[in-house]
């Protein structure tokens, strides 16, 4: 990680130098490989570590490569630029007073005036606000809803409809401050989503783009003015030192080394950049041809392409850009044009193996891209990042988007957008043995660079009406759907493909299998229908032992533990006939959640995460970890255990880059805390938990951090406060459906009610719980406190109360 430094670092007084040793320590260099990475002496390395240990308050080198992994995944940063800031002193004053002031502040401008750049370096170098995070609506379709982008942008993994509130829960959590960036073709959603953001968390705070205004009230518009060339009459010295020149001959001398501006061109380059109206990306694309052209020949060029600007009416400002974009793209012969049109088909970076899967097709051939591509990225209509040893290439979005009105006027558009989906949905299953275990860690980074590309697969599948297509891919990750983790538009695409009947046959099964193992983590009693679905279609086989598996994986969050343990004995038979071992480990940790004896339970989950980690599948490892310490630390019992579980878990989730499974970890050492009667450090962890498993969607573990803030409550005799944030724990289970949660909450409910004197509450309380206990000591001491008759009559009035009325009654 490079770049703006991460708040946490500067507040620690981290200098840039102590950075790049911290980055490098995280990835676990030791001093001599970060002394020669760095070209330091080994001396100046042990010197740095010590000074991060000592500012971060360290005991350990581990904390800081710990801490490091955190702020990988915490610390959305801020897309770095690929080319240098020129000018904007004033338009950066003028904002940064702006921004203190006004909660939303909006540039304005037509396409390529330096919106976006100016945004970003505004964000990068202001530091009196909250650390800037980037909300990009460049891929969301004309008048589609951009809720999906702002979820993904605040790291929020709900789904389906409820997104809304999880992204306003999101934002009132913490301090934002929100750059978005490109509204004009989603002014309408967007406007009306901030608008209702700013209206609930008081210190949010947005900087916009867009063509327009948003026209939301209380909003501040800036409109970005056009680079100055200067005054006509100005000498050589004042025009070399206008903004817009020194943008000419910045990317001029990088475009060619051995260029140099003169003063005797300082005048054309003038005429050249008012004649492109100081629309910066115009300026940039004419400076890239300074390789072929003198700056006389240019200009030349430019009044032959551009009539319409030497006088007369204008027209439109984005028909500049257009004529700056059509100009550059006839400069290019047949097969570049071929070639940069197909290369809009994708939304974002990819890398060349990928174009080479997808754009090579008659008549132009691999070895055509091979010559060809290196000429787009020379013309500077490709960019490229290289991170490490990778390369990664895209199209900067005006490009991307006139490319794509040509690939359309060609006839070529479908073709590409078909390809385009059949390769990444067709390589996403075929990674799902990877996946498991196999490759595990390259698997999941091809998930991770390739979201975009598969979200805008899918979508196309969808709008073409190929619902087996998108079948195909949902099903053919099915249950590796437990490793990568549930993402907010999986059940938008659900909603889409469940409003038809499921495919037919085995293709229908193996639906109805991913239907199942996603609806787990929202919905459990859908996920119940599903498992019921993939039962009544499945066949013999792998498709059998998968249906007996969502059957008592559904079950499992019911109140039936026989019947859960029936079917995932079934399944554990079915795989071993079929020699699946990740199945079968998989199956293990489902008998471990299953079992009713903490002893079982543990072993359960033992053998899982021994069988999960010799597979090579540290993500399921990990989860196996987690689950054994939950187990143990609600027994009370092997707690030095639970901790050393949870460290390594926490090591495992941070290696893959699996925050869930990082917070999983997290949720358990803060009940390890609250077991120990560390009530501080249970409220803090707790308190901090919450809005993280709400932002990802993780109902059943924000359930568990109300109770467990309620219990903490309730330990420090604070007992109506306990019952407050218990009765909200409660009603967020209920959305869950999940009947072991449901009555936890129910009984932790009791227990409070009757702790404030209220046993005939408590008796109704414990009443409805769907899953009894009654070795229930509080339910002897509630029969012995009321009399048979008032409790038998307040068991009755809770066993016919609906839950959400009695969880009503306590407000």
């Amino acid at each position: 990680m490079s770049g703006a430094m991460p708040g946490e670092l500067r507040d620690a007084g981290v200098t840039r130098r102590e950075a790049e040793v911290f980055w490098l320590v995280g990835d676990r260099l030791g001093n001599r490989e970060i002394a020669d990475r760095l070209r330091l002496s080994e001396r100046t390395v042990e010197s740095h570590v010590s000074a991060l240990l000592r500012k971060f308050g360290a005991g350990t080198r581990k904390a800081l490569v710990e801490r490091a992994g955190r702020l990988r995944l915490r610390d959305r940063a801020l897309p770095l630029p690929l080319s240098s800031f020129v000018g904007r002193e004033r338009e950066l004053g003028e904002l940064a007073g702006l921004v203190a002031k006004h909660r939303l502040v909006t540039l304005t401008g037509p396409a390529g005036i330096g919106k976006t750049r100016v945004a970003l370096h505004l964000a990068h170098t202001t530091t009196a606000l909250p650390r800037a995070v980037l909300v990009d609506l460049a891929s969301v379709p004309p008048g589609h809803a951009v809720e999906r982008s702002f979820a993904d942008a605040l790291g929020v993994e709900g789904g389906g409809r409820g997104i809304g509130p999880l992204i306003r829960a999101a934002v009132r959590a913490r301090p934002y401050w929100l750059v978005v960036d490109n509204c004009e073709h989603v002014t309408a959603p967007t406007a009306a989503l901030v608008a209702g953001l700013l209206a609930e968390a008081g210190e949010l705070r947005v900087l916009a783009t867009g063509h327009g205004p948003l026209g939301v009230a209380g909003e501040v518009v800036y409109e970005v003015p056009p680079l100055s060339s200067g005054a006509a009459d100005d000498d050589a010295d004042a025009v070399l030192a206008a903004p817009a020149v020194r943008l000419f001959l910045d990317r001029a001398t990088a475009a060619a080394p051995g260029f140099t501006g003169t003063r005797a061109d300082a005048a054309r380059i003038a005429q050249i950049c008012r004649g492109l109206d100081g629309l910066p990306l115009a300026i940039e694309l004419a400076a890239a041809r300074i390789r072929a052209f003198t700056p006389a020949e240019l200009l030349d060029r430019l009044d032959d392409r551009f009539a319409l600007l030497t006088g007369g009416a204008r027209p439109g400002r984005h028909r500049t850009l257009e004529e700056a974009l059509r100009w550059s793209h006839d400069l290019l012969d047949a097969d570049e044009r071929l070639l940069l049109e197909r290369c809009s088909v994708f939304p974002h970076e990819f890398d060349y193996d990928t174009a080479l899967k997808v754009l090579a097709w008659p008549p132009l051939t691999e070895d055509d891209l091979a010559r060809v591509f290196p000429r787009l990225l020379d013309r500077s209509l490709v960019a490229l990042r290289r991170r490490g040893d990778t390369t990664r290439y895209r199209l900067l979005d005006s490009v991307r988007r006139f490319a794509r009105r040509g690939l359309a006027e060609r006839g070529e558009d479908a073709e590409a957008r078909d390809r385009h989906a059949r390769h990444h949905l067709e390589h996403a299953v075929a990674l799902v043995p990877d996946l498991r275990g196999r490759d595990q860690h390259a698997a999941l980074r091809w998930f991770d660079h390739r979201w975009t590309d598969l979200r805008t697969a899918v979508r196309r599948t969808l709008d073409a009406g190929d619902t087996a297509a998108a079948w195909r891919f949902l099903a053919g990750i099915g249950t590796g759907w437990e490793v990568l983790g549930a993402r907010g538009e999986l059940f938008d695409w659900l909603d889409a493909l469940l409003d038809r009947p499921l495919p037919d046959g085995a293709a229908g099964a193996r639906a109805a299998v991913a239907c199942c193992v996603l609806f787990c983590y929202q919905d459990t009693g859908r996920a119940r229908e599903f498992a019921s679905l993939a039962s009544a279609r499945a066949a013999d086989g792998e498709d059998r032992a998968l249906a007996d598996l969502v059957l008592g994986w559904t079950a499992i969050h019911g109140s039936d533990r026989d019947a859960a343990a029936e079917h995932l004995e079934r399944a554990v038979a079915g795989f071993a006939r079929l020699g699946d071992e990740w199945h079968r480990a998989l199956l293990l940790s489902l008998l471990g959640l299953n079992a009713s004896d903490t002893r079982t339970s543990v072993d359960l989950q033992s053998a899982a995460a021994d069988l999960f980690g010799r597979l090579g599948d540290h993500v399921k490892r990990a989860n196996c970890l987690n689950h054994m310490a939950h187990t143990v630390i609600q027994d009370g019992a092997r707690l030095d255990e639970a901790r050393a579980w949870l460290d390594e878990a926490a090591e495992l989730a941070l290696r893959a880059g699996n925050e869930h499974e990082r917070l999983h970890a997290e949720l358990h050492r803060t009940s390890l805390a609250r077991h120990r009667a560390d009530h501080a450090a249970a409220e803090a962890g707790f308190t901090e938990l919450l809005p993280d498993f709400l932002r990802i969607g993780d109902l059943r573990c924000a359930t568990r951090c109300h109770f467990g803030l309620g219990l903490t409550a309730a330990a420090t005799g604070d007992h109506a406060r306990a019952r407050t944030l218990l009765r909200a724990g409660a009603a967020t289970g209920l959305a869950t459906r999940d009947q072991r949660l449901i009555g936890t909450g129910l009984r932790l409910l009791a227990g409070t009610e009757h702790a404030l004197g209220r046993p005939v509450r408590a008796a109704e309380l414990l009443a409805a719980a769907p899953d009894p206990a009654p070795d229930d000591p509080l339910l002897a001491a509630l029969r012995t406190e009321l009399g048979e008759a008032a409790f038998a009559a307040a068991t009755a009035t809770g066993r016919r109360t609906p839950v959400p009325r009695l969880l009503e009654a306590l407000s």
